[in-house]
Formats: structure tokens, C-alpha cells, sequence
């Protein structure tokens, strides 16, 4: 594995599980890791141009809160991680972060069946992996369904 593996979370406790899968496969692939969180106000719908800048802020510190937490729970198994906070849409950004580090793998979490909002409806993140298999040619492991497109 020559690039390294991102992992695309929105951190706490329903994301440690897709946290924790990402640390495995970096120890299994002896690989550089990089937690990232992507601030994405947009579910907040129309907003003034002033409530969604603080909006975006408040977004930016909570994942880098949570980034770390995630951080410190790889050192504490052995693996050194990055973290880094983008913003805009939650699709576009993984997928140019990906392009730009040279991602070996994307590691995203499957939605929970649950009340609580997700980012990703299960149909949604099957097409949205398969279009990043598609348009950068990276591995994306799907944590909690067992899949992988290679």
C-alpha cells in the first residue's frame, strides 16, 4: 500500500467502530492514517450568510474535538494519526481529500438503522463508494457491513 488510508468520520461514540476499523487495517497495512471530519452546515438548510459562518465555525472545533479523541485512541493501539477538518458538501470533499493525499483506501462507516440523521441513507453510501472506487480508483471499506470494493 503506497498511499495512505483515510478514514471519514464524524467522530464519537456511533463512529468507533468505523474509527476502530481504520486502525486495524493502517497496523495491518503498516500504513499512515488520517481521521477526517468534514464540516458541512448545509443540513441547516437556507440560513443568513452570518449564521452559517458560525455555523461552519462551530462545526470546525467540534471536529477537531472529536478528531482527537479519535487520535489518541490510535496512539493508545500503536498508530500515529492525522487529523484534518474540511469544509463544504460531505461527498465532494472526501472525494477531492482523497485525490489529494493519494489515498490507498477510504474507510466510511455504514449507516446506523436508527432515528438519529445520517449523512448517508444505506443505498446512498453503496453508490457514493462505488463512485469513489470509480473516479480515483481507491479501495473503500465499507466498516460494519464487511465490505470492500478493491
Amino acid at each position: 500500500m503506497t498511499g495512505p488510508i483515510v478514514c471519514a468520520t464524524r467522530g464519537g461514540r456511533v463512529c468507533r467502530s468505523t474509527q476502530e476499523r481504520a486502525v486495524e487495517l493502517a497496523k495491518e497495512y503498516d500504513a499512515k492514517l488520517i481521521f477526517l471530519f468534514v464540516a458541512d452546515p448545509s443540513f441547516a438548510g437556507a440560513v443568513s450568510a452570518e449564521l452559517a459562518a458560525a455555523l461552519d465555525d462551530e462545526l470546525e472545533r467540534l471536529g477537531r474535538s472529536l478528531l482527537h479523541i479519535a487520535q489518541q485512541r490510535a496512539h493508545e493501539q500503536g498508530v500515529e494519526a492525522q487529523v484534518v477538518v474540511r469544509h463544504g458538501t460531505v461527498q465532494q470533499s472526501i472525494e477531492e481529500y482523497v485525490r489529494q493525499v493519494g489515498a490507498s483506501m477510504l474507510v466510511i462507516g455504514a449507516p446506523l438503522t436508527c432515528s438519529v440523521p445520517q449523512t448517508f441513507s444505506s443505498e446512498e453510501l453503496s453508490d457514493f463508494a462505488l463512485d469513489i472506487k470509480q473516479a480515483t480508483g481507491v479501495q473503500v471499506v465499507i466498516a460494519g457491513q464487511d465490505r470492500c470494493l478493491a
